[in-house]
């Protein structure tokens, strides 16, 4: 139901606080603390590659994908 690779290439929060933007880090930290672990693609993603949101995925992750 909840597409762990939309967190993963297109959440406007997600992949800009991977990328280092301040504020999307600022909004995703309030995200998980309110929601108590993220939205539901975030925490697929997390169930799905073993990574939280706001980490990016290890290198060996990326080439199996």
């Amino acid at each position: 139901m909840f597409d762990p690779d939309f967190c993963e290439k297109q959440c406007p929060i997600c992949t800009r606080a991977r990328n280092g933007n301040p504020v999307a880090r600022f909004l995703q930290t309030i995200e998980r603390i309110v929601t108590f672990g993220g939205c539901p693609w975030g925490r697929a993603r997390q169930q799905k590659y073993g990574v939280p949101p706001h980490k990016p995925l290890p290198p060996e992750t990326t080439k199996n994908s």
